[in-house]
């Protein structure tokens, strides 16, 4: 039976031969065109599988991953496609990344789909000729969140005895931002073992831009010029503690987490093999075996750090506070709880809080206490106990004349201290003489809250809080001066006078204002002529402390319209009304200096020719413009002015301001919360200046411009909520605003 098998198929295989060669001999140019277009149809076929096989939809059909989409689509790789990162670049790249692909095929079909999926991506992707290169990378630093960072060191050097890859920084683990800058692994790199490497972690490493103006929560009004700290040689940690959390220790069974090989789990590799293989060779997150690392800003009064609860320890009590660790280690809380209190505002009786602007900008124990200078890379700290040494801290951060004001506060507060003393000690003596009248009662309780107060200023030395200290003393001399009304018939109440305003406090010792000229606008303003010849007082050109002092125009014209020893040229006080009529100083995203359209007139009028009714002493007026343009031109000029206020009036200035006002507050809100925000400052201090520009020159002078700038303002208003946004996971902005 098997050999007649054998000789059936023997005669199958030499007759089918012997046929197909003879078929082969009659049509061979036929069948040369039929595999002609097979091998054609297989290339199509090949090129349009793998352009199908490459769309999101398509992987998304085994793998969620809906997540990455989206966030894909509102990166700036939304136009790149899947492969061009994923696989190698070539077609070669692209065939062997499908052939590796089949396997997740057969997992889907047998149902052995792995726990944890995970991609690679290989540098020679990212550095694929017509998208990102190394030569291009390495021409100039990058600027991210305010640190600047340079590819060509980190890709090109060692970093820590380890070669790092572009998605080393790079990754896909933050939720809304697709293969965006993970800061976990900056951090790690940076502070984890510092102790060894101090300079890695050096703040001037990363933060070498000086911001210009920032804000800080204690004087939104205020802003705050790190530069000029910086050339006094302040040292960052002078100011900034607390900005660490956590030291990235090793996880416990962190290795069990990925491998279960007895081979691999029972060896005992180096940090280097370790590091070789999970960096360089492959890209797994460093905090899949190291812990967290955060690093930023602790605000006061809020124990978070971003979206999330800071990793750090706080004394009992205390949490929600900022504090100084320096401190920490040698005292207790309790020993400067009087201190404490003053500090922050707090402690009173009935007295409203008054924190120090120093303690709401961050400013601790160790601010003044503890003297920090830089020498040979590393930081050397001393200490500093008598008043006569933490007084000079006030003029080391703040310049020469601020110890003086130290001194000047001292002398003040020792002053009020006496005369809030004497005036208890003389309402005491008059309640005790009028313990029988009606109303003996409710006057010895006005004078145990008062004394107590005055107990709390001395213990908790009120130059801590200087403005919080006075208003208490004031408080204790006003329930003196009411005790002795309810027992005393027909006393009459002394008025209760606390120093204050801006020469009894600061600038009759800080910067010799009084002597010296300050610039104002494009002249030096000399404060001398003004407060000693003319009288005028502090609040006739400046708001008050509460608004530390911005200036404002009045009666100016009086003295310096017109001719005369006072006069001076109109862009020396009128800059932005210059500023506009000549078309400039505007602000983009980067600098304050650019230039628009200037008025047709800029070159040949004069703001003189224009304004005649000034040089008779008379405000200017529409009417006496519109009659200069008539009587320069002809009648057809008259109704120009009139045209340019309107288009002057159609700017949406109110409509700009109120948006501004409400991304400042989200930027004040964001402070608060620990976040990021100094870049998006720089776009919203750069539409305040457009705006002011725009208000201040009045917009008829060239409306143009004008136009221009209220679009500059709108510009940067979204570029700033934008950027806002992209700190946060949460998305509240139409996809079409992420592009």
């Amino acid at each position: 039976m098997l050999k007649e098998m054998w000789r059936l198929l023997r005669d199958f295989v030499r007759d089918f031969s012997r046929e197909a060669m003879r078929g082969t001999r009659a049509h061979w140019k036929g069948l040369l065109v039929f595999c002609g277009v097979a091998f054609l149809g297989l290339i199509v076929l090949t090129v349009v599988a793998l352009k199908a096989t490459a769309s999101p939809k398509f992987c998304g059909s085994c793998h969620n991953m809906q997540t990455y989409i989206e966030s894909w689509e509102q990166s700036s790789h939304r136009e790149v496609s899947c492969l061009a990162c994923h696989f190698e670049p070539g077609v070669l790249g692209e065939l062997k990344g499908k052939w590796k692909a089949q396997t997740h095929i057969v997992q889907v079909i047998t149902g052995k789909i792995p726990s944890r999926p995970h991609t690679q991506i290989s540098d020679a992707s990212c550095l694929r000729q017509g998208c990102h290169s190394t030569a291009d990378l390495g021409v100039e630093p990058v600027t991210f969140k305010g640190v600047t960072f340079s590819h060509a060191t980190h890709l090109g050097e060692l970093r820590r005895g380890k070669k790092l890859k572009c998605v080393t920084c790079h990754s896909q683990i933050v939720q809304g931002d697709h293969l965006t800058v993970t800061e976990s692994t900056c951090f790690i790199c940076h502070f984890y073992g510092e102790e060894q490497d101090p300079a890695l972690a050096n703040c001037n490493l990363c933060h070498v831009q000086m911001k210009a103006k920032i804000y800080i929560n204690a004087n939104e009004h205020m802003p705050f010029v790190h530069k000029d700290y910086l050339d006094r040689g302040v040292v960052c940690g002078q100011c900034h503690f607390d900005v660490v959390f956590g030291d990235g220790h090793l996880k416990d069974n962190s290795c069990v987490q990925c491998h279960a090989e007895p081979r691999i789990l029972l060896s005992r590799f180096t940090s280097e093999i370790i590091h070789q293989e999970h960096v360089t060779q492959f890209k797994v997150e460093c905090f899949r075996c190291h812990t967290e690392i955060e690093h930023g800003i602790l605000r006061p009064g809020i124990a978070r750090y971003g979206d999330k609860p800071a990793k750090v320890r706080r004394p009992a009590g205390l949490s929600g506070f900022h504090y100084d660790d320096n401190c920490v280690k040698c005292h207790s809380f309790g020993k400067h709880d009087a201190i404490s209190q003053m500090y922050r505002g707090t402690g009173a009786a009935e007295v409203a809080d008054l924190p120090s602007p120093m303690y709401i900008a961050h400013a601790d124990c160790g601010s003044c206490h503890i003297y920090l200078t830089e020498s040979g890379g590393t930081t050397q700290t001393s200490f500093r106990h008598k008043y006569e040494d933490v007084i000079k801290a006030c003029s080391d951060c703040h310049g020469a004349g601020y110890d003086d004001m130290a001194e000047h506060w001292k002398k003040l507060l020792t002053e009020e201290l006496k005369r809030a003393e004497d005036g208890l000690g003389a309402a005491r003596r008059e309640v005790g003489a009028n313990r029988g009248s009606a109303g003996a009662a409710e006057a010895a309780k006005l004078l145990d809250v008062a004394e107590k107060n005055l107990a709390f200023v001395r213990a908790g030395r009120g130059l801590h809080n200087m403005d919080y200290a006075l208003k208490v003393l004031a408080d204790c001399r006003e329930r003196a001066e009411k005790a002795r009304s309810l027992v005393v018939s027909g006393y009459k109440m002394a008025a209760v006078v606390s120093p204050s305003g801006c020469t009894q406090l600061c600038h009759s010792c800080v910067e010799c204002i009084e002597t010296t000229p300050v610039p104002f606008g494009n002249v030096q303003f000399p404060h001398d002529i003004h407060v000693n010849d003319e009288g005028m007082g502090c609040q006739d050109c400046h708001t008050p402390r509460e608004r530390h002092g911005l200036t404002f125009l009045k009666g100016c014209s009086d003295c310096h319209h017109g001719s005369g020893a006072g006069a001076v040229a109109c862009a020396d006080c009128h800059v932005e009304n210059h500023n506009l009529y000549n078309g400039q100083n505007a602000c983009d995203e980067e600098n304050c200096d650019v230039r628009g359209t200037p008025n047709v007139m800029a070159e040949g009028v004069s703001c003189a020719e224009c304004h005649v009714e000034i040089a008779d002493g008379k405000a200017s007026t529409t009417e006496g413009v519109t009659a200069t343009c008539v009587e320069c031109h002809d009648d057809s000029y008259g109704p120009m002015v009139a045209d340019w206020k309107a288009k002057a009036a159609a700017i949406p200035v109110e409509s700009l301001r109120r948006d501004l006002e409400a991304v400042q507050r989200a930027v004040l809100a964001a402070i608060q919360k620990g976040q990021y925000t100094y870049d998006v400052q720089d776009y919203v201090n750069n539409a305040e200046k457009n705006l002011i520009l725009l208000v201040k020159g009045n917009a008829v002078h060239n409306h143009g411009f004008a136009q221009e700038l209220a679009e500059r303002v709108k510009v940067l208003i979204a570029g700033a909520r934008q950027k806002l946004q992209r700190y946060t996971t949460i998305r509240t902005l139409p996809a079409d605003q992420y592009k």
